[in-house]
């Protein structure tokens, strides 16, 4: 996790008072540092899977996940913070196969507190932070109730990215987990907010293991099978380290 806290603070400043450039500039960016999940996404993804777009933002990927699926696919996005959801709505606009939802995702149906970053639009958390704008209460809700309520279906890929609060909202789906043959998922890896989240990276890993899933780390080519020695090695591993892996069962 690389911060530059100029960028950090310019940024900030051009999405409270000058969202549009901050649209554009945010959007270059994400395409060049995050180019190797983007090129992962392409790859598994095929035209007519349902995807999870859990942490949407303001909806740089949910756009991009649109356009892999086709018309035959749907995009869910969940994005709880009010203001980016704001955003995330006009930015997906139009687009008839991306489905909103105002909502955190977590293991069951309940009211989260969220913590709002006041540098970083897309750092809020479900636990304090440092100098933490507000608190803002919002509804939770569980993917395997969704399922059973027949509001989403046939999920293949699930993209999260939410501040380390990843094993909380994982065990919320885990009857969709357990059953799913082919699923995909890209994910961060980030110790320190596994463990600031009231878990431990070591947890998330067993979690998916008893699953029968694997751990890939996908900055690496061949892509790297992610041993548990490894996440034991670095379960402290201090703020700065995370990456994104791809978990599957294949």
């Amino acid at each position: 996790m690389d911060f530059n806290y100029t960028k950090i603070s310019i940024g900030n400043f051009l999405y409270k008072y000058c969202f549009p450039i901050y649209n554009i500039s945010y959007s270059k960016f994400k395409n060049k540092n995050d180019k190797t999940e983007i090129d992962i996404l392409k790859k598994i993804i095929k035209p007519g899977d349902n995807i999870l777009d859990i942490g949407s933002n303001i909806g740089f990927y949910a756009k991009i996940l649109s356009s892999l699926t086709g018309k035959a696919g749907t995009v869910y996005c969940f994005e709880p913070d009010k203001l980016n959801f704001k955003h995330l709505k006009k930015n997906t606009k139009g687009i008839p196969n991306i489905i909103l939802f105002n909502n955190a995702v977590s293991d069951k149906e309940q009211v989260l507190k969220v913590y709002r970053s006041k540098l970083l639009n897309v750092d809020h958390r479900t636990y304090p932070v440092n100098n933490y704008d507000s608190v803002e209460e919002i509804a939770a809700v569980s993917i395997d109730e969704l399922i059973r309520s027949n509001e989403i279906k046939n999920i293949s890929v699930i993209k999260i990215d939410i501040q380390g609060y990843e094993l909380t909202a994982f065990k919320g789906m885990k009857h969709l987990l357990s059953t799913s043959n082919n699923l995909k998922i890209i994910a961060e890896y980030w110790p320190h907010g596994f463990k600031r989240a009231g878990t431990t990276a070591v947890e998330f890993f067993d979690f998916f293991h008893e699953l029968q899933y694997h751990f890939y780390m996908i900055d690496e080519k061949p892509h790297k099978k992610i041993s548990r020695e490894y996440i034991v090695e670095n379960v402290d591993k201090p703020f700065e380290f995370s990456f994104n892996v791809l978990i599957t069962k294949e």
